[in-house]
Order: structure tokens, then sequence, then C-alpha cells
């Protein structure tokens, strides 16, 4: 079996999406940029865990869509999520533009994990990062999923 190093690498590579975005991503995280579905690009962790993972979706949205009108829907719709426990919330910036986040611990998809989402809107697109892991790996990887997230720029 392979030694597994938990310290985590910094982002080096850039992956530029066809969809108007470029991120930073390390060389130990595996990209996947799925052909269909809402996720425009995937970068697993290399805990191996298939849950744990950084993903950026991007969604054509109305010109009037504001961020504080998607933001109330996003909220609504984690919320749903069983055992959801908000963490912290608030707005930020991303990618030079006004965004909100919000950190959570919930179930999805079976598994119990902690999430930290960001998104904001620019030229009818809503742009999201989440990133999301096992509770016991989101503080390892935390550092280098927010440098991630500081590297996002729209085109």
């Amino acid at each position: 079996l392979p030694i597994w190093n938990p310290m985590p690498s910094a982002p080096t590579n850039t992956y530029n999406s066809a969809k108007g975005f470029t991120i930073k991503y390390p060389s130990d995280w595996t990209k996947d940029v799925p052909k269909s579905g809402a996720i425009s690009v995937l970068f697993r962790m290399p805990t191996n865990n298939a849950a744990e993972n950084l993903n950026v979706q991007v969604w054509n949205r109305s010109v009037n869509e504001t961020l504080s009108s998607r933001t109330a829907r996003t909220l609504e719709a984690v919320q749903d999520f069983s055992n959801y426990t908000e963490i912290s919330a608030g707005n930020t910036t991303l990618g030079g533009n006004p965004a909100y986040t919000v950190t959570y611990t919930a179930t999805y998809g079976g598994d119990h994990l902690k999430f930290t989402q960001i998104w904001t809107i620019k030229h009818g697109k809503e742009y999201i990062i989440t990133y999301k892991a096992d509770p016991k790996n989101f503080d390892t990887y935390a550092s280098t999923a927010q440098q991630m997230i500081d590297s996002f720029k729209i085109n």
C-alpha cells in the first residue's frame, strides 16, 4: 500500500474552463470534467474518498437574478439536507465579485459531510464552488480549498 501523505500541497496547476473561469488546483488532486450534469469541474482530494472534493458549477440565470435572490434559494435548498447544521454564513467575494458563503454539516448521499459553499453572479451566470469532506478530513484540506477558491477568476 502506498504511504498516504497528509501534508496538503499548494494549488499550482491551472484549469481553464470553456465555461468562462479559471481555478488553480494541487497536482495531487484528481481533476474530473464530467461530460454532462451541473458540475463543470470536480477536483478529488488525495484521500480516495469519492465524496470528498471541491467542485465548480456554472448555471445560466436570468439577467434579473441577483445575488440576494440566489442566496435565499440556495440556503433554502441546503437547509433541506438531512441533519443540516449551519456553522457560519455571510457575505464575501469570489473572483473579485460580491459573493455569499455558508459552511455547514449535513448528511448527503448517505455520507455525513462538512461543506463550504460560495457563490456569485456575473453576466447572467451563477458560479458555485463547493468544498466537501468528511468532518475529520475537512480541516486538513481547508487551507488548500481556500487557496483554490482564492485563485478562482471569471474570464
